[in-house]
């Protein structure tokens, strides 16, 4: 029996960051007060509202210490407004690996937060993007999902089911993993179901930091 085991960081104790406003214009300029992240970098952001294009993993360009704007992570084009006005709220994170999990078995993630933390973090999962999405008018994206963003019939992807191995408890994907003002050093099991692509990111945070660690074992 041959066993491949990866280990991957998702977070290493990193901070999200509270977006107030996005522009209707292309490029979309985001304000995140103090964001800390450099051209090039990778980021998720989730929860944004009104303009959802905002919303997804994009690359960025620094513009100040409070905002940048958005090019699609494939291409480095600029990210298309929707056109419904200016948007406001969500979150931004330095955006984590997208695993690629079809031939593994066990996943097994272990989650840290510190400072008090508030915070509710959710697994995504995804079999991939329809095969007519692979044609070039839908973008360079081909089967990846692009987690953060809208789910739609050509972005498909849910929250997953997972295990608390301290409890034995399920923990359903819309609930998530919870941190209330206490701090969590917790490890869970994730039930993938022959996913092809997997992830981990903040769907609501308040203070603290966050630390997930993931281990992926093949038995293959």
């Amino acid at each position: 029996m041959n066993i491949t085991k990866q280990e991957v960081t998702l977070y290493d104790a990193i901070t999200p960051v509270t977006v107030s406003s996005s522009t209707d214009v292309t490029p979309i300029v985001v304000t995140a007060t103090a964001h800390g992240f450099a051209t090039g970098d990778r980021v998720l952001i989730y929860g944004h509202t009104t303009n959802v294009a905002v919303n997804g993993i994009s690359k960025i360009t620094r513009l100040t210490a409070d905002t940048f704007s958005l090019q699609d992570e494939f291409t480095g084009k600029n990210v298309t407004t929707t056109g419904a006005g200016a948007g406001s709220s969500g979150l931004v994170v330095k955006a984590p690996p997208v695993l690629m999990v079809s031939e593994m078995r066990n996943i097994v993630i272990q989650v840290g937060t510190a400072g008090s933390a508030t915070v509710n973090l959710k697994v995504a999962g995804s079999l991939g993007r329809p095969a007519s999405t692979y044609a070039p008018a839908y973008g360079p994206r081909y089967d990846f999902p692009n987690f953060g963003a809208t789910v739609i019939p050509l972005n498909p992807y849910t929250f997953l089911q997972i295990i608390d191995l301290d409890t034995a408890s399920t923990v359903n994907g819309a609930t998530g993993i919870a941190a209330t003002g206490t701090d969590l050093a917790k490890q869970y099991e994730i039930n993938i179901n022959a996913n092809k692509y997997l992830t981990v990111f903040p769907a609501t945070w308040t203070q603290g930091a966050i630390t997930v660690k993931a281990i992926l074992v093949t038995n293959a």
